[in-house]
């Protein structure tokens, strides 16, 4: 695939000028830590550009002069990354996560004292996204529209305008309860984020869980939590001993899931790799037949969590690009 480029600028502040010898910065993979007990699977080796060496500046890097008001002194360097890294994303039991680490060393202060250091960390997250010209992002941003029949009793479908999901947004969805025939009641309607993790884990099989959910009991005198609202043609049947409403007509369900942010409680989508990760949108309705026996019928599809990447467009490896893709 095609690399990267990280560019960036390492900052030393003195009282005083001091002769730097040395400047290097490291992109490497994060050390386990003593009392997480998460392990690390990243498998990149370490990539390094010399900033400074015996005190002469390496090109393409460039030096800014001492400054005297802020008692600092800066380097730009830049930093070629291959595009078949894996991703960033963090699990319970493992993760992949990098850093990019600035060593300096400077002349010493006292003739028994050879040379200063100075180092500093910083993570760096790791994340391939689709060109906004390629064919993956164009069918992965047609609209959701998918529906399916239950039983003869009833249709579900769920529509929105993407099954592209940012993190730390939220993302609207509508559900629809259709009638193929009489007799059922709508006690509740939710719809979940769910994600999928598959990895190097303890168990063999994959885990998953709930990432964003909201939810609405159809009960008429209850407020409408979690941005949950029903529509219909007509008022709905309410039957004052029987719970839910009557579904003789089709009811339009609209909810908003509140994504959180990622490398938390989700995780960005991640199709190859160490550790990979997928996502869904359930729509989930619970329903009771004349009898009184009660169904959860669900309805799901695939999306895609993805960082919002607007203008400007950030040039990163493209999927297509990728001989493992």
């Amino acid at each position: 695939a095609r690399s990267a480029v990280i560019t960036g600028r390492v900052v030393y502040a003195t009282r005083t000028p001091r002769t730097v010898t040395s400047l290097v910065v490291r992109f490497r993979s994060k050390h386990e830590e003593l009392f997480n007990p998460a392990m690390s699977v990243a498998c990149q080796a370490e990539l390094t550009a010399v900033v400074v060496k015996d005190g002469r500046v390496c090109a393409p890097s460039s030096v800014h002069a001492y400054d005297e008001t802020s008692g600092q002194q800066e380097w730009r360097f830049a930093l070629s990354v291959p595009g078949n890294v894996s991703e960033t994303v963090f699990t319970p039991s493992a993760f992949v996560a990098y850093e990019l680490v600035g060593e300096l060393r400077t002349s010493g202060l006292m003739p028994w004292i050879p040379f200063g250091r100075a180092m500093c960390t910083t993570p760096l997250a790791v994340k391939r996204v689709p060109a906004e010209d390629s064919l993956w992002a164009a069918l992965a941003a047609e609209p959701l529209d998918v529906a399916a029949a239950w039983r003869s009793r009833l249709e579900l479908s769920a529509t929105a305008s993407s099954r592209i999901v940012n993190d730390a947004q939220t993302y609207h969805v509508t559900g629809v309860v259709r009638p193929l025939a009489k007799g059922v009641r709508l006690l509740r309607a939710a719809f979940e984020l769910r994600e999928t993790i598959d990895g190097p884990f303890d168990a063999d099989s994959a885990r998953g869980h709930a990432a964003a959910r909201c939810s609405h009991e159809l009960c008429l005198s209850a407020p409408n939590p979690n941005n949950m609202q029903m529509r219909t043609a007509f008022v709905p049947t309410v039957t004052p001993e029987l719970p839910g409403v009557a579904i003789d007509q089709e009811i339009q369900v609209a909810g908003a899931l509140h994504v959180p942010r990622a490398y938390g409680q989700i995780q960005y989508d991640i199709a190859i790799g160490p550790i990979r990760v997928s996502h869904e949108v359930v729509f989930i309705a619970q329903v009771a037949e004349e009898s009184g026996e009660v169904h959860s019928v669900r309805l799901s599809t695939g999306v895609y969590v993805l960082p919002c990447t607007g203008p400007p467009a950030v040039d990163l490896p493209r999927y297509e690009n990728s001989a493992k893709d």
